[in-house]
């Protein structure tokens, strides 16, 4: 068993920040690219989004949640939850934002516009 001291030795070793900066630097193209790639799909939904949003009575105050009704949806798509399950877990975030005071029929044109989901 090691002893407090090896323990703590080991972790500041990690957390050096010569060895930190390292890993980082080693995973930093493949971050960018996903980050890229992510963006890529992502603003053309918050467009959609945003023109549903303009087009209604919509106070722009409530812009941001509706935004991120949005976001979730798309990241359950990017997690690979499709069909059935995605319905459903559109459904239940459909019921948290409404509990949340976003407009029903809003909402219901999001999900069935921007990511062809029907919801009630």
């Amino acid at each position: 068993m090691r002893t407090e001291s090896e323990r703590i030795g080991q972790y500041d070793a990690k957390t050096a920040a010569t060895t930190v900066g390292l890993k980082v630097a080693a995973q930093l193209a493949g971050m960018k690219t996903n980050f890229a790639a992510a963006i890529t799909a992502l603003v053309p939904i918050m467009q959609q989004v945003q023109g549903i949003l303009n087009a209604g009575a919509i106070p722009t105050i409530r812009y941001p949640f509706y935004f991120a009704y949005a976001r979730e949806i798309w990241a359950a798509e990017n997690r690979g939850i499709n069909g059935d399950t995605l319905t459903l877990m559109v459904q239940s975030l459909h019921d948290k934002w409404e509990a949340n005071g976003l407009a029903t029929a809003t909402l219901v044109t999001i999900a069935d516009t921007v990511f062809s989901v029907t919801v009630t």
